[in-house]
């Protein structure tokens, strides 16, 4: 959760809210422990009593007066901070232990296993705790323990349901679709990246948990309902109250247990506010913090790559491949239907179309990293000859980052917050190279970033201590951690400006020929596919509209949607030239028109394109000359 412990250290000195709550709170527990050797007298002791001892004023023999019995009440009000201590933190351990489990496992897990779950919440949640608690203790024994366990058992409800819902929002990020696609299991996912993030959320949960407690305590004393032989605050206050403090004008009887449920309040959320902001590093400090000494990142090297693709072997072969989303009671959307393509060591596929198209759901159905939601329906998705869609979890979770690798789009929501960049570099290694040893696995880290053009040292740094295009670098390091042979890459210079995306592809460009990559690059720029790919992938309503090498595109595009696209595009040779816009929007998946799905927005569709579907039709074959297009046009 966090770098190290001396790391903790170094930031919770620094934060002062913290350091005042954990001070009140070592008061505190330091009073409660040593009470025998703090407290002026033993309320256990008789004492002889006379009219004049009860309620007797603070005086230099009593500090804070005398209660009822004429006891002493600062003696009285330290040996009670234990039992109001032990009850307010037991209790909210156990609610906070359930509630938490539940939440989580509720969240993550989905399902039936959830509605299981939050069904007996809301039960719960339905029943007012209070006097629930007072029913149950009137009807047990009321001793401390049997106290604690049942505030501890009744107060999970809302813990729970906070943590179900920072869950869900959690496992929708993409830093855990990246930690799936290393291969990490479900507990491994909830280990290092749910509960992370969970964490600040029940730190100060906590902090309301034991202030209920401590209050609920206090109620069932103040009602009679505590254990008679243990001395709290709360039954400071009882007996205060029942036995004439306030017509008798005795204040202090009152004022001071009070005083101390105050303090711990005051201190539990101090301290819990303090904890918030160093588990959560982004609170503390962002991309912009100055960090001395920052070597300048350098360009790397390549040697000249071949271009010539027609005799290297397939690596990835795409056959028919169709992907549904389904809804109970919604007809299904029908994200990706029987695409092909093949991908050639070394090879640059650009994949490109407008918003909904089904490109990302492509990328994600090769990697079997579909939502619940997704289904492959149909289809075949073939590495080195073997179907991914067709092998068993863990035989793909072994493939995943091993062979094939993702750089997701948008890298703060890909990379874990509250996680060191190195640190989830390493994640990787870890789970498919069985590399154990700190010291090599460190190594290969700063190696790693190294390759990207980020100085080694900035491994033990946080995402958001990484500007855009850094943060981009390390998805990449990320990506080639374990050596894979081919690498998606879903719009990796989304939301950088230009200086950084040219940076970025010229690194990605590099490295294809430094390592001999495979690249599948998902982008909206054809400026991009022009200047890097060597074949292209025209998608439209999750269809195949045609593919072919990126000459090929640029001069003969043969289906109207690919023209449509590169008239708005701009073109340098006429400075002149108006951008054209493609009128309307791409089809709903889960209501696509009759016959060609392009139809209701071709400039040249006719009768027959509103009817009947166009099949895939070779212009040209031959690797690497092969050029499809669905479309009646090109008959």
């Amino acid at each position: 959760m966090i770098a190290s412990f001396s790391t903790f250290l170094r930031t919770f000195r620094r934060n002062k809210m913290g350091i005042i709550g954990l001070a009140m709170l070592v008061i505190s527990l330091i009073t409660a422990i040593f009470a025998p050797q703090i407290a002026p007298y033993n309320p256990k002791e008789s004492v002889d009593v006379t009219i004049d001892d009860i309620y007797a004023r603070p005086s230099a023999a009593h500090l804070l007066g005398t209660d009822d019995a004429g006891k002493d009440v600062l003696s009285n009000f330290i040996y009670g901070s234990r039992v109001s201590l032990t009850v307010g933190f037991f209790a909210s351990f156990i609610s906070i232990f359930i509630g938490g489990v539940i939440g989580i496992v509720a969240g993550f897990y989905g399902g039936r296993v959830e509605n299981v779950f939050m069904r007996f919440t809301d039960i719960m949640l339905v029943i007012p705790d209070l006097p629930l608690i007072v029913v149950i203790i009137a009807l047990t024994k009321p001793s401390l323990w049997n106290i604690i366990f049942v505030i501890g058992l009744l107060g999970w409800t809302t813990t729970s349901r906070l943590v179900r819902s920072q869950t869900l929002a959690v496992k929708s990020r993409k830093f855990v679709l990246r930690a799936k696609a290393i291969g990490a299991g479900n507990l491994h996912i909830i280990r290092h990246h749910i509960i992370p993030l969970v964490m600040p959320l029940l730190v100060v949960n906590t902090v309301l948990v034991i202030s209920l407690a401590i209050l609920n305590e206090s109620t069932l004393s103040f009602l009679g309902l505590g254990d008679p032989t243990a001395l709290s605050w709360g039954q400071m206050l009882n007996f205060a109250f029942s036995r004439g403090a306030m017509s008798t004008g005795a204040w202090w009887a009152l004022v001071v247990p009070g005083f101390g449920i105050v303090w711990v309040v005051l201190s539990l959320t101090l301290l819990g506010q303090g904890l918030e902001q160093v588990l959560n590093p982004r609170l503390e400090t962002h991309h912009l913090t100055v960090i001395k000494d920052k070597p300048p990142e350098t360009p790397v090297t390549a040697p000249p790559f071949p271009q010539d693709f027609s005799q290297a072997p397939v690596l990835l072969d795409v056959r028919d491949l169709s992907v549904d989303y389904v809804n109970a009671g919604q007809a299904p959307a029908h994200a990706v239907q029987k695409v092909s393509f093949q991908l050639r060591q070394g090879e640059l596929l650009g994949l490109v179309g407008e918003s909904g198209c089904g490109k990302t759901t492509l990328m994600l159905a090769l990697m079997r990293l579909l939502p619940a939601a997704g289904r492959i329906v149909n289809g075949q998705v073939l590495f080195h000859d073997r179907d991914l869609s067709q092998v068993s979890e863990e035989e793909m979770a072994d493939v995943r980052w091993k062979s094939i690798s993702i750089v997701f789009q948008g890298a703060m929501n890909a990379l874990n917050p509250v996680r060191t960049v190195g640190d989830q570099i390493a994640e990787a290694i870890r789970q498919h190279l069985d590399i154990t040893d700190k010291e090599k696995l460190d190594t290969r880290v700063r190696e790693l970033l190294e390759l990207v053009g980020i100085s080694p040292d900035r491994a033990g740094h946080y995402p958001h201590q990484y500007s855009g295009g850094m943060r981009q670098r390390a998805m990449i390091a990320m990506a080639l951690a374990c050596n894979p042979q081919v690498i998606v890459a879903d719009e990796p210079t989304t939301a950088l400006d230009v200086m950084i995306q040219a940076q970025i592809l010229e690194l990605l460009h590099t490295l294809r020929q430094r390592l001999g990559l495979s690249i599948i690059f998902v982008t909206h720029d054809l400026g991009v596919v022009a200047e890097m790919c060597d074949t292209v992938l025209v998608m439209y309503g999750g269809v195949s509209a045609e593919y072919a090498n990126v000459d090929t595109i640029f001069n003969e595009a043969r289906h109207p949607y690919t023209q449509e696209l590169l008239k708005a595009f701009p073109d340098l040779t006429r400075p002149g030239g108006k951008l054209a816009a493609i009128p309307g929007y791409p089809p709903r998946l889960n209501a696509l028109p009759p016959g060609c799905l392009f139809a209701p927005r071709c400039p040249l569709a006719f009768d027959r394109c509103h009817t009947e579907k166009p099949a895939l039709h070779a212009l040209k074959t031959g690797t690497p000359n092969a050029h499809i297009a669905s479309c009646h046009l090109v008959e």
